[in-house]
């Protein structure tokens, strides 16, 4: 499997332009920023896309009264260098710089012009300014920050990174141009879903049913919904659909109006076994929520909605079926290349040192290291 990690370390070359960075409001933002269909020779994932955060800002950003600010920073000819969403949260009295994400988005980067790769120096020089646009923060917390932007460099890598906890996954069909080898599972993979599949369809009528309309898309959805939060019940893990906005996010992604989503299920007579909601955009199809009903696991429902899922945006000719983040061994397994994410945080304020603080003290007590602590001293 190939890894994407970017070189923290390139050397430093004189900065040969001046940036004039500004910030972009919600009427501007309609028309200026780039939707997933630009082609002016730019690069971004679907998380960074009008649409996405058309829809992010009209539930999850209004719910949780977040601040949004679109940040455009352009080159000594007006020229775009990269587009920047970004979001201040308040909770706990705390102030937090943040990507507009809240859990949806699975990558985060700017827009960035594919031609036109920011050297250190001048990120250096860039940043200050995005930063001097904003209101003050007390915390910086910029997580999963992708290594690279669908194969372009990520300058927000410059940042002082430490490695996300989770890496990004994707599949590279063979027929895309940035193929390196890259092929679907194992055929003896392919062939137990076959097999499973066929024993299913031997007593039963089963149907895999692409972007349902009216009143069947809101049934799915809602099914989708119904199966998740059972898999939450199942695991003691907290309800996700449940955050500010959250479900409503997904409800209208799910819509035509939304034009970058893609909803999924495959019925056994007539019934939901398995359900996915993901994103559509730029040659990429992005695997993003899905749920099964446990009762037909022996079937691996889950795993024959995306190998179908698979085959079908294939046989379409995406060039690459992102698996997003997470490694779980399914992702590990269909996957041919694997996306390093980092994060950047730093304190603003001492609130927000404090936090930061407490933050490292939790996370050590939950990982288990207060019994290791005093188990070494015992």
């Amino acid at each position: 499997m190939n890894v994407t990690v970017p070189d923290l370390a390139q050397p430093r070359r004189l900065a040969r332009h001046s940036f004039k960075a500004e910030l972009i409001g919600r009427e501007r933002f309609a028309t200026d920023w780039p939707s997933i269909a630009d082609d002016r020779g730019i690069s971004m994932y679907v998380y960074q896309s009008r649409e996405f955060l058309d829809v992010w800002m009209n539930t999850i950003g209004s719910a949780g009264r977040i601040e949004c600010y679109f940040v455009v920073v352009r080159d000594s000819d007006r020229a775009p260098v990269l587009y920047l969403p970004l979001a201040i949260e308040t909770k706990f009295n705390t102030r937090f710089l943040r990507f507009m994400d809240c859990g949806v988005a699975d990558f985060n980067a700017p827009i960035v012009n594919a031609g036109r790769e920011l050297t250190q120096q001048e990120f250096d020089a860039i940043w200050p300014k995005v930063m001097a646009l904003l209101p003050n923060v007390d915390v910086i917390d910029l997580k999963k920050i992708a290594s690279d932007i669908s194969g372009v460099f990520n300058p927000l890598t410059y940042l002082s990174c430490s490695p996300h906890r989770e890496s990004g996954h994707l599949l590279r069909f063979a027929h895309s141009a940035k193929a390196d080898g890259g092929t679907t599972p194992s055929p003896s993979l392919k062939q137990k879903l076959s097999r499973e599949l066929r024993k299913l369809g031997e007593t039963r009528d089963v149907e895999f049913i692409v972007n349902p309309t009216g009143a069947k898309a809101e049934k799915f959805i809602e099914r989708l919904f119904e199966l998740k939060r059972q898999k939450y019940q199942q695991t003691k893990s907290a309800d996700f659909l449940s955050a500010p906005g959250v479900a409503d996010f997904y409800r209208q992604i799910a819509t035509p109006h939304a034009k970058i989503g893609h909803l999924s299920a495959i019925l056994v007579d007539n019934a939901v076994v398995a359900a996915h909601l993901g994103f559509c955009g730029r040659g990429r199809f992005y695997y993003i929520l899905p749920a099964y009903d446990a009762s037909y696991a022996r079937h691996r429902p889950g795993h024959l909605l995306l190998d179908y899922l698979v085959d079908q945006t294939n046989k379409q000719g995406f060039e690459t079926f992102d698996l997003g983040v997470g490694d779980e061994a399914y992702k590990i397994s269909w996957a041919t290349e694997r996306i390093a994410l980092y994060d950047h945080q730093r304190a603003k304020t001492a609130a927000g040192q404090l936090y930061l603080q407490m933050r490292r003290v939790r996370r050590f007590v939950k990982s288990g290291g207060v019994r290791a602590w005093f188990g070494r001293a015992g």
